[in-house]
């Protein structure tokens, strides 16, 4: 008998007022004792959603409108809640997506592990601190960590709390919902190889649950691929990765490459060296060939409207970056400072891309601050033309901010969920370049056609909760070249999309930046896209640079150890069943 048998489930979303929607749709699969499957999809596709089903953690608005799910031979989707808290108990248990999410910010973790022992009754009092020092060590984790709270803890320390409580409950089967999203390359190597090797040790069932092919295959002995609702495929991760079925697994796996190969294709995009070009195969990439006037503009030799209307504005020849270093104060009483960028240097030329790459904590996101005058360095120095940027004020930074525009990581948070797409593009507009009335809404449809979203009438008059992840990214984009930057700051552009949306905003950032000459410094800890639009790379490492150069020939051919452990923790479908 499976451990899990789901037959027929369908989850529907009924909220007040409005039509109901499937998330699931007749989903049937079984997961065999001390089996690791992987579910993957993307963004909508039902993926979390039935997770959160087969744990019964699935609240209203959504309901399971029909199907069984037998666990253990018995069927959990009528359970009543009392007899199904006691069913958790050496049961099933689920670690969530985010581990701040996940925890309360203002209890200790010791106080998170007390709560689940008082609440199962499975530990006695006398034994639940050395339980507790016994489930943080098994996620690598220091006793000390249990008189921390969850705001001092990096995001892979929540993520391993999470495991260890789950794991307190003793289960026969966990489900891993995103367990790595957001977290850096090296951070999510090491979260997945401890969910690895606890799986084997402690010999649970686990369902991986990512919108992350790579990770899956990597990790699991089988994957199931669901799109809309539907489990569109179910197999080995070798037949997944040999001879996909379904175009919806293929089209995920086209989207994946090796940033270290001499020639690197993904869907919309080839790079061969260190030069980009579009190769028509993805709809999102025509689509901004189609929609955007910088095209024809540069096949005519026209000069491009932003060129006409920086006429009059001092053209900066570079960012120059001399041996900045930036000192925190010590963030607890007793311990030293924080040395958050350490003697750095470098110059980001007009119209260079550069990519600025390492782990979480390397520098990366302080140097951002550094060169947008939101912080300034402890000691060296920050010219921008012949700004220095560390020793301006109010209106000196004002027209930087004119010049250094920010895309950030989030499309979600950074767009105001009350305000219209038009009014999000109009601020700047009427604060940077003093149009005023029909010809500043003339500017916002010219940007929203830029970054490719049309009709621009229908996107202007839209609110971000009506546009899926990429198309908000779009108008973060396209609020950044309001003001006609020479220089765009990108915060991990990409890193909460989904792969197929990927290809699209990274041929648009490119595409913006050879038509418009924007210098582009991109941050990232991604490096397949730090291979699809830069020129120049700079790795970071606690706050030193540790190897630059051109791009390819970095990734090609990396000489310190770090680049080689950044290269070697990339997920790789070709890993499949590996266990890696």
């Amino acid at each position: 008998m499976s451990l899990l048998e789901v037959n027929n489930l369908s989850v529907v979303y009924e909220p007040r007022g409005a039509e109901p929607t499937y998330a699931v749709k007749n989903a049937s699969f079984s997961l065999e004792r001390g089996e690791f499957v992987g579910l993957v999809g993307e963004s909508g596709s039902g993926k979390s959603t039935l997770g959160f089903a087969v744990t019964r953690l699935a609240k209203a608005p959504a309901r399971i409108s029909e199907g069984t799910i037998l666990f253990d031979g018995r069927d959990i989707a009528s359970m009543k809640e009392e007899e199904l808290r006691k069913q958790r108990q050496g049961g099933f248990a689920m670690v969530l997506q985010s581990g701040m999410n996940a925890l309360n910010p203002v209890r200790s973790i010791r106080k998170h592990f007390g709560d689940i022992f008082a609440a199962h009754g499975h530990v006695p009092k006398s034994k639940r601190l050395a339980r507790a020092y016994d489930l943080v060590e098994k996620v690598e984790l220091p006793r000390t960590v249990l008189d921390r709270f969850p705001g001092e803890l990096s995001g892979g320390m929540r993520q391993r709390v999470s495991i260890a409580l789950a794991l307190s409950l003793e289960p026969q089967l966990m489900v891993f919902d995103e367990p790595t999203t957001a977290l850096d390359v090296l951070v999510q190597h090491a979260v997945m190889g401890t969910i690895r090797e606890l799986q084997k040790s402690e010999n649970f069932t686990a369902l991986l649950i990512s919108h992350d092919l790579g990770i899956v295959l990597e990790s699991t002995s089988r994957v199931m691929v669901m799109s809309e609702g539907v489990i569109v495929e179910d197999g080995t991760s070798q037949q997944i990765l040999q001879s996909p079925q379904h175009a919806y697994t293929q089209m995920l796996l086209s989207h994946y490459a090796d940033p270290r190969a001499e020639v690197v294709e993904v869907p919309g995009l080839v790079v061969r060296g260190s030069t980009i070009s579009t190769t028509g195969h993805s709809s999102v990439a025509e689509a901004v060939d189609a929609a955007s006037p910088a095209h024809s503009a540069t096949a005519t030799g026209a000069p491009t409207a932003p060129a006409r209307r920086r006429a009059g504005r001092p053209e900066a020849t570079a960012i120059v970056v001399d041996d900045v270093t930036k000192v925190y104060p010590p963030p607890r009483r007793g311990q030293d400072p924080v040395t958050a960028v350490d003697h750095v240097s470098f110059t980001l030329e007009q119209g260079q891309s550069m990519a600025l790459v390492g782990a979480s904590g390397s520098g990366k996101s302080t140097l951002a601050k550094l060169v947008t005058g939101v912080e300034r360095p402890t000691s060296g120095a920050i010219h921008f033309g012949d700004a220095r940027v560390d020793k301006l004020r109010r209106k000196g930074l004002r027209e930087l901010r004119r010049e250094v525009q920010m895309v950030f990581q989030d499309p979600y948070s950074a767009l105001n969920p009350l305000h219209t797409v038009e009014y999000a593009l109009m601020r700047p507009v009427l604060n940077y370049t003093g149009l005023r009335g029909v010809a500043a809404r003339t500017r916002v449809l010219e940007l929203l056609d830029t970054v490719g979203l049309t009709p621009v009438e229908q996107f202007a008059a839209k609110l971000p909760h009506q546009l899926s992840g990429g198309q908000r990214q779009r108008v973060v984009i396209a609020r950044a070249l309001a003001c006609d930057p020479q220089v765009i700051i990108a915060d991990e552009p990409v890193s909460m999309l989904d792969v197929s949306l990927r290809a699209g905003v990274l041929a648009l950032l490119d595409d913006l930046r050879v038509t418009f000459g924007v210098s582009m410094l991109y941050i990232t800890h991604d490096l397949l896209s730090a291979r699809l639009v830069t020129d120049q790379i700079m790795v970071l490492n606690q706050g030193r640079v540790v190897e630059s150069g051109q791009t390819a020939q970095v990734l090609r051919f990396p000489e310190d150890p770090y680049t080689m452990e950044l290269l070697e923790a990339i997920p790789q479908p070709q890993r499949a069943g590996t266990g890696r």
